[in-house]
Protein backbone atom coordinates (compact mmCIF):
# COMPACT_ATOMS: atom_id res chain seq x y z
CA UNK A 1 0.00 0.00 0.00
CA UNK A 2 1.15 3.72 -0.66
CA UNK A 3 1.70 6.17 2.63
CA UNK A 4 -0.65 8.58 1.83
CA UNK A 5 2.62 10.80 3.23
CA UNK A 6 4.46 9.18 0.40
CA UNK A 7 5.63 11.80 -2.69
CA UNK A 8 3.12 13.26 -5.62
CA UNK A 9 4.14 11.80 -9.03
CA UNK A 10 1.11 13.72 -10.72
CA UNK A 11 -1.89 16.22 -9.68
CA UNK A 12 -5.23 17.20 -11.79
CA UNK A 13 -6.31 20.20 -9.69
CA UNK A 14 -10.10 20.52 -10.88
CA UNK A 15 -10.29 19.45 -14.17
CA UNK A 16 -13.10 20.43 -16.16
CA UNK A 17 -13.57 17.93 -18.71
CA UNK A 18 -16.85 19.03 -19.79
CA UNK A 19 -18.93 21.81 -18.76
CA UNK A 20 -22.25 19.69 -18.25
CA UNK A 21 -19.80 17.91 -15.76
CA UNK A 22 -18.52 18.42 -12.25
CA UNK A 23 -14.83 19.45 -11.80
CA UNK A 24 -12.09 16.70 -10.77
CA UNK A 25 -9.43 16.47 -8.44
CA UNK A 26 -7.13 13.29 -7.60
CA UNK A 27 -3.56 12.55 -6.97
CA UNK A 28 -1.14 9.88 -8.00
CA UNK A 29 2.04 9.32 -5.85
CA UNK A 30 5.67 8.31 -6.71
CA UNK A 31 5.27 4.18 -7.70
CA UNK A 32 1.51 4.34 -7.28
CA UNK A 33 -1.20 2.46 -9.57
CA UNK A 34 -4.22 4.51 -8.99
CA UNK A 35 -7.31 3.43 -11.03
CA UNK A 36 -10.24 5.20 -11.96
CA UNK A 37 -13.63 3.45 -12.30
CA UNK A 38 -15.98 4.83 -14.39
CA UNK A 39 -19.63 3.70 -13.65
CA UNK A 40 -22.08 4.04 -16.45
CA UNK A 41 -19.95 6.60 -18.58
CA UNK A 42 -22.67 7.73 -20.79
CA UNK A 43 -20.54 10.71 -20.74
CA UNK A 44 -17.59 9.32 -21.83
CA UNK A 45 -15.14 11.07 -19.29
CA UNK A 46 -12.94 7.94 -19.36
CA UNK A 47 -12.04 8.61 -22.66
CA UNK A 48 -12.61 12.70 -22.24
CA UNK A 49 -9.93 12.68 -19.69
CA UNK A 50 -7.72 10.44 -21.18
CA UNK A 51 -7.89 13.30 -24.50
CA UNK A 52 -6.70 15.76 -21.79
CA UNK A 53 -4.29 14.11 -20.15
CA UNK A 54 -2.69 13.50 -23.60
CA UNK A 55 -2.49 17.15 -24.68
CA UNK A 56 -5.24 16.47 -27.13
CA UNK A 57 -7.67 18.52 -25.64
CA UNK A 58 -7.19 21.71 -23.25
CA UNK A 59 -9.48 21.23 -20.27
CA UNK A 60 -11.55 24.38 -19.80
CA UNK A 61 -10.49 24.75 -16.43
CA UNK A 62 -7.91 23.45 -13.77
CA UNK A 63 -4.49 22.18 -13.95
CA UNK A 64 -1.95 18.96 -14.62
CA UNK A 65 1.05 19.71 -12.42
CA UNK A 66 3.92 16.39 -12.53
CA UNK A 67 5.90 16.85 -9.94
CA UNK A 68 6.25 20.41 -9.52
CA UNK A 69 5.83 21.62 -13.03
CA UNK A 70 2.78 23.02 -14.74
CA UNK A 71 1.97 20.81 -18.32
CA UNK A 72 -1.37 21.89 -18.59
CA UNK A 73 -0.58 24.16 -21.86
CA UNK A 74 2.20 22.05 -22.96
CA UNK A 75 1.76 19.86 -25.93
CA UNK A 76 1.73 15.90 -26.41
CA UNK A 77 5.43 14.45 -26.25
CA UNK A 78 6.65 17.62 -23.93
CA UNK A 79 4.51 16.35 -20.66
CA UNK A 80 6.88 13.84 -18.64
CA UNK A 81 2.92 11.59 -19.16
CA UNK A 82 2.40 8.95 -21.54
CA UNK A 83 -1.13 7.54 -22.66
CA UNK A 84 -1.11 4.51 -23.78
CA UNK A 85 -4.27 2.69 -25.59
CA UNK A 86 -6.33 1.30 -27.92
CA UNK A 87 -6.40 4.57 -29.52
CA UNK A 88 -2.69 5.11 -29.65
CA UNK A 89 -1.70 2.61 -31.77
CA UNK A 90 1.23 1.63 -33.21
CA UNK A 91 2.86 2.22 -36.46
CA UNK A 92 1.39 -1.06 -38.62
CA UNK A 93 4.11 -0.98 -41.25
CA UNK A 94 7.21 -0.78 -38.52
CA UNK A 95 8.23 -4.08 -36.54
CA UNK A 96 7.89 -4.33 -33.08
CA UNK A 97 11.46 -3.29 -32.23
CA UNK A 98 11.21 -0.22 -34.46
CA UNK A 99 7.80 0.72 -32.77
CA UNK A 100 9.55 0.90 -29.57
CA UNK A 101 12.63 2.60 -31.29
CA UNK A 102 10.46 4.82 -32.59
CA UNK A 103 10.48 7.89 -30.07
CA UNK A 104 14.24 8.11 -29.48
CA UNK A 105 14.63 8.38 -33.19
CA UNK A 106 12.55 11.42 -33.09
CA UNK A 107 14.34 13.12 -30.49
CA UNK A 108 17.39 12.54 -32.39
CA UNK A 109 19.08 10.15 -29.60
CA UNK A 110 22.39 7.79 -30.52
CA UNK A 111 22.16 4.80 -32.58
CA UNK A 112 23.83 2.89 -29.93
CA UNK A 113 21.88 4.86 -27.18
CA UNK A 114 18.48 3.40 -29.21
CA UNK A 115 19.53 -0.09 -29.61
CA UNK A 116 20.45 -0.56 -26.25
CA UNK A 117 17.42 0.92 -24.52
CA UNK A 118 15.02 -0.88 -26.66
CA UNK A 119 16.92 -4.56 -25.47
CA UNK A 120 16.16 -3.22 -22.79
CA UNK A 121 12.22 -2.78 -23.13
CA UNK A 122 12.05 -5.90 -25.13
CA UNK A 123 13.78 -7.92 -22.16
CA UNK A 124 11.69 -5.82 -19.31
CA UNK A 125 8.51 -6.56 -21.34
CA UNK A 126 8.72 -10.08 -22.67
CA UNK A 127 9.00 -9.20 -26.31
CA UNK A 128 12.01 -10.59 -27.88
CA UNK A 129 10.19 -13.30 -30.00
CA UNK A 130 8.23 -10.68 -31.46
CA UNK A 131 10.95 -8.06 -31.88
CA UNK A 132 10.88 -8.68 -36.00
CA UNK A 133 7.37 -8.66 -36.17
CA UNK A 134 5.15 -6.50 -37.54
CA UNK A 135 2.30 -5.43 -35.44
CA UNK A 136 -1.02 -6.91 -37.46
CA UNK A 137 1.20 -10.51 -36.46
CA UNK A 138 0.33 -10.02 -32.82
CA UNK A 139 -2.34 -10.88 -30.65
CA UNK A 140 -4.06 -7.54 -28.89
CA UNK A 141 -2.43 -7.91 -25.26
CA UNK A 142 0.57 -8.49 -27.59
CA UNK A 143 -0.02 -5.30 -28.74
CA UNK A 144 -0.31 -3.19 -25.39
CA UNK A 145 2.81 -4.59 -24.47
CA UNK A 146 4.52 -3.43 -27.43
CA UNK A 147 2.56 0.39 -26.95
CA UNK A 148 3.74 0.21 -22.76
CA UNK A 149 7.77 -0.70 -24.28
CA UNK A 150 7.46 2.23 -26.28
CA UNK A 151 5.82 4.37 -23.56
CA UNK A 152 8.77 3.48 -21.26
CA UNK A 153 11.56 4.45 -23.54
CA UNK A 154 11.82 8.23 -22.59
CA UNK A 155 11.52 7.41 -19.21
CA UNK A 156 7.86 9.28 -18.35
CA UNK A 157 7.16 10.29 -14.86
CA UNK A 158 3.26 9.04 -15.37
CA UNK A 159 2.03 6.45 -17.76
CA UNK A 160 -1.75 6.55 -18.28
CA UNK A 161 -3.19 3.11 -19.34
CA UNK A 162 -6.74 3.91 -21.21
CA UNK A 163 -9.08 1.20 -20.79
CA UNK A 164 -6.49 -1.46 -22.66
CA UNK A 165 -7.87 -4.54 -20.68
CA UNK A 166 -11.40 -3.86 -22.41
CA UNK A 167 -11.97 -6.99 -25.41
CA UNK A 168 -9.08 -8.97 -24.37
CA UNK A 169 -10.01 -12.56 -22.83
CA UNK A 170 -9.93 -13.64 -19.52
CA UNK A 171 -6.36 -15.46 -19.88
CA UNK A 172 -5.19 -12.39 -21.68
CA UNK A 173 -6.16 -9.90 -19.14
CA UNK A 174 -4.67 -12.32 -16.00
CA UNK A 175 -1.45 -12.22 -17.79
CA UNK A 176 -1.38 -8.54 -18.89
CA UNK A 177 -2.38 -7.86 -15.32
CA UNK A 178 0.81 -9.70 -14.05
CA UNK A 179 3.64 -8.45 -16.04
CA UNK A 180 2.53 -5.11 -15.64
CA UNK A 181 2.49 -5.32 -11.69
CA UNK A 182 5.73 -6.97 -11.42
CA UNK A 183 6.86 -4.51 -14.31
CA UNK A 184 5.12 -1.44 -12.04
CA UNK A 185 7.20 -3.07 -9.16
CA UNK A 186 10.38 -3.39 -10.55
CA UNK A 187 10.90 -0.36 -11.96
CA UNK A 188 8.35 2.09 -9.42
CA UNK A 189 6.38 3.06 -11.85
CA UNK A 190 3.71 5.47 -11.45
CA UNK A 191 0.28 4.66 -13.36
CA UNK A 192 -2.70 5.78 -13.36
CA UNK A 193 -5.46 3.07 -14.59
CA UNK A 194 -8.72 4.77 -16.45
CA UNK A 195 -10.87 1.77 -16.69
CA UNK A 196 -14.87 0.48 -16.74
CA UNK A 197 -14.08 -2.81 -14.99
CA UNK A 198 -13.78 -3.43 -11.35
CA UNK A 199 -12.28 -6.46 -11.45
CA UNK A 200 -9.30 -4.87 -13.33
CA UNK A 201 -9.40 -1.84 -10.95
CA UNK A 202 -8.97 -4.25 -8.00
CA UNK A 203 -6.38 -6.23 -9.29
CA UNK A 204 -4.40 -3.87 -10.88
CA UNK A 205 -3.87 -0.90 -8.30
CA UNK A 206 -3.04 0.30 -5.14
CA UNK A 207 -6.02 3.07 -4.91
CA UNK A 208 -9.14 3.28 -6.37
CA UNK A 209 -11.26 6.38 -7.60
CA UNK A 210 -14.80 5.53 -8.45
CA UNK A 211 -16.49 8.41 -11.29
CA UNK A 212 -19.85 8.02 -11.89
CA UNK A 213 -21.18 10.81 -14.56
CA UNK A 214 -18.11 12.71 -13.97
CA UNK A 215 -18.09 13.25 -10.59
CA UNK A 216 -15.23 11.62 -8.22
CA UNK A 217 -17.55 10.13 -5.22
CA UNK A 218 -14.57 8.36 -3.10
CA UNK A 219 -10.94 7.18 -3.44
CA UNK A 220 -9.16 4.54 -1.31
CA UNK A 221 -8.00 1.23 -1.30
CA UNK A 222 -10.23 -1.66 -2.26
CA UNK A 223 -10.74 -2.38 1.36
CA UNK A 224 -11.50 1.06 2.21
CA UNK A 225 -14.24 1.11 -0.70
CA UNK A 226 -15.24 -2.29 -0.17
CA UNK A 227 -15.83 -2.18 3.92
CA UNK A 228 -16.38 1.44 4.15
CA UNK A 229 -18.09 3.90 1.49
CA UNK A 230 -19.23 6.67 1.07
CA UNK A 231 -22.60 6.10 -0.78
CA UNK A 232 -25.06 3.39 -1.86
CA UNK A 233 -23.49 3.83 -5.16
CA UNK A 234 -20.40 3.29 -4.11
CA UNK A 235 -21.17 0.08 -2.25
CA UNK A 236 -22.93 -1.40 -5.37
CA UNK A 237 -20.60 -0.97 -7.56
CA UNK A 238 -17.46 -2.17 -5.20
CA UNK A 239 -19.18 -5.48 -3.20
CA UNK A 240 -22.47 -5.78 -4.90
CA UNK A 241 -24.20 -4.54 -2.02
CA UNK A 242 -27.62 -5.37 -1.38
CA UNK A 243 -29.85 -2.09 -1.06
CA UNK A 244 -33.48 -2.52 0.90
CA UNK A 245 -35.42 1.11 1.04
CA UNK A 246 -36.87 2.06 4.03
CA UNK A 247 -37.48 4.25 6.74
CA UNK A 248 -35.58 5.82 9.54
CA UNK A 249 -37.57 4.77 12.99
CA UNK A 250 -34.37 6.21 15.29
CA UNK A 251 -31.46 6.92 15.18
CA UNK A 252 -29.10 6.10 18.76
CA UNK A 253 -25.11 5.65 19.21
CA UNK A 254 -24.78 5.74 15.09
CA UNK A 255 -27.01 3.24 14.94
CA UNK A 256 -30.12 3.62 12.92
CA UNK A 257 -33.33 1.51 13.02
CA UNK A 258 -35.58 1.13 10.12
CA UNK A 259 -38.38 -0.23 8.39
CA UNK A 260 -37.95 -1.41 5.14
CA UNK A 261 -40.31 -1.29 2.44
CA UNK A 262 -40.68 -5.17 2.81
CA UNK A 263 -42.48 -4.94 6.47
CA UNK A 264 -39.11 -5.40 8.32
CA UNK A 265 -37.15 -3.47 11.13
CA UNK A 266 -33.39 -4.04 10.77
CA UNK A 267 -30.79 -1.59 12.16
CA UNK A 268 -27.17 -0.63 10.40
CA UNK A 269 -24.85 1.86 10.72
CA UNK A 270 -26.22 5.58 10.22
CA UNK A 271 -24.12 7.84 7.36
CA UNK A 272 -23.52 11.09 9.32
CA UNK A 273 -26.65 13.10 7.54
CA UNK A 274 -29.48 10.47 8.67
CA UNK A 275 -31.53 11.96 10.80
CA UNK A 276 -35.44 10.19 12.00
CA UNK A 277 -37.96 10.33 9.17
CA UNK A 278 -35.57 9.94 6.44
CA UNK A 279 -36.06 7.90 3.79
CA UNK A 280 -32.81 5.57 3.86
CA UNK A 281 -30.74 2.92 1.61
CA UNK A 282 -30.02 -0.02 3.89
CA UNK A 283 -26.49 -1.33 2.41
CA UNK A 284 -25.51 -5.07 3.26
CA UNK A 285 -22.77 -6.74 1.47
CA UNK A 286 -23.96 -10.62 0.03
CA UNK A 287 -21.11 -11.87 2.61
CA UNK A 288 -22.21 -10.44 5.96
CA UNK A 289 -26.20 -12.21 5.63
CA UNK A 290 -26.70 -15.37 7.25
CA UNK A 291 -29.66 -17.27 6.32
CA UNK A 292 -31.23 -19.23 8.92
CA UNK A 293 -33.39 -21.94 6.33
CA UNK A 294 -36.81 -23.22 7.58
CA UNK A 295 -37.79 -26.79 7.32
CA UNK A 296 -41.99 -25.57 8.26
CA UNK A 297 -43.10 -22.67 8.24
CA UNK A 298 -41.02 -19.60 9.81
CA UNK A 299 -41.79 -18.30 13.68
CA UNK A 300 -44.06 -16.15 14.41
CA UNK A 301 -41.22 -13.86 16.34
CA UNK A 302 -39.13 -12.48 13.25
CA UNK A 303 -37.38 -9.75 15.09
CA UNK A 304 -34.41 -8.66 13.91
CA UNK A 305 -34.40 -10.63 10.61
CA UNK A 306 -36.66 -10.88 7.39
CA UNK A 307 -38.72 -13.13 5.93
CA UNK A 308 -37.70 -14.80 2.59
CA UNK A 309 -37.92 -17.53 -0.05
CA UNK A 310 -34.95 -19.05 -1.52
CA UNK A 311 -35.35 -18.81 -5.15
CA UNK A 312 -31.98 -20.10 -6.57
CA UNK A 313 -28.46 -21.71 -5.74
CA UNK A 314 -25.39 -21.61 -7.71
CA UNK A 315 -22.49 -23.32 -6.76
CA UNK A 316 -19.22 -21.23 -8.18
CA UNK A 317 -16.38 -23.23 -6.79
CA UNK A 318 -15.93 -21.49 -3.40
CA UNK A 319 -18.78 -19.96 -3.30
CA UNK A 320 -21.85 -20.40 -2.86
CA UNK A 321 -24.53 -17.70 -4.31
CA UNK A 322 -28.30 -17.78 -2.86
CA UNK A 323 -30.68 -15.71 -4.20
CA UNK A 324 -34.02 -14.76 -2.03
CA UNK A 325 -37.11 -13.06 -2.55
CA UNK A 326 -39.10 -10.45 -0.08
CA UNK A 327 -41.99 -10.11 0.62
CA UNK A 328 -42.48 -7.26 -1.27
CA UNK A 329 -40.61 -9.12 -4.32
CA UNK A 330 -37.17 -7.46 -3.72
CA UNK A 331 -34.66 -9.26 -4.85
CA UNK A 332 -31.48 -10.54 -1.72
CA UNK A 333 -28.34 -12.18 -2.76
CA UNK A 334 -26.37 -14.08 -0.28
CA UNK A 335 -22.99 -15.44 -0.65
CA UNK A 336 -21.78 -18.85 1.58
CA UNK A 337 -18.91 -21.06 1.63
CA UNK A 338 -19.38 -24.32 -0.21
CA UNK A 339 -20.80 -26.96 2.73
CA UNK A 340 -22.29 -24.72 5.20
CA UNK A 341 -25.63 -25.28 3.95
CA UNK A 342 -28.31 -27.74 5.71
CA UNK A 343 -28.66 -30.93 3.80
CA UNK A 344 -31.42 -30.53 1.23
CA UNK A 345 -31.71 -26.86 1.07
CA UNK A 346 -33.65 -26.07 -1.74
CA UNK A 347 -35.35 -23.51 -4.21
CA UNK A 348 -38.73 -22.54 -2.83
CA UNK A 349 -37.77 -23.07 0.68
CA UNK A 350 -38.27 -20.37 3.19
CA UNK A 351 -35.40 -18.97 5.38
CA UNK A 352 -35.00 -15.94 7.82
CA UNK A 353 -32.27 -13.48 7.28
CA UNK A 354 -29.86 -11.33 9.62
CA UNK A 355 -27.22 -9.50 9.62
CA UNK A 356 -25.48 -7.49 12.64
CA UNK A 357 -25.84 -3.64 12.89
CA UNK A 358 -22.12 -3.29 12.16
CA UNK A 359 -22.44 -5.23 8.88
CA UNK A 360 -24.53 -2.73 7.07
CA UNK A 361 -24.31 0.76 6.32
CA UNK A 362 -27.52 3.13 5.92
CA UNK A 363 -27.07 6.00 3.49
CA UNK A 364 -30.17 9.07 2.57
CA UNK A 365 -31.82 7.35 -0.35
CA UNK A 366 -30.28 7.47 -3.87
CA UNK A 367 -33.91 5.85 -5.00
CA UNK A 368 -33.01 2.94 -7.68
CA UNK A 369 -28.91 2.64 -7.57
CA UNK A 370 -27.83 1.95 -11.24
Amino acid sequence: MISRHAPRTFLADAISLQPALAPISFALHVGECLALLFLDDRENALQLLADILAGHIRPTAGRLVVGEEEITSRPSGARSLVVVGPRDGLFEHLSVRDNIAFPLRARRQPTQEITHRVEQMLALLGLDQWADMNPPALKPADRIRVAVARALTTDPAVIVLEDIFSGLDSEARSDLHNRLSRLQRARNISMLLLTRDRGDAVIGAHRIGVVAQGHLLQTGTASQLIERPVSTRVAVAMANANVLVGMALDVEDDIVRARLACGGEMEALADADIEENDVVDLCIRPNQIAPMMSRGALPDETEGSLSATLTDIRNVGDLMILRFRLADGTEVTVHRPPGSLPPGTAPGQLALLAWRPSAALAFSSEGKPG
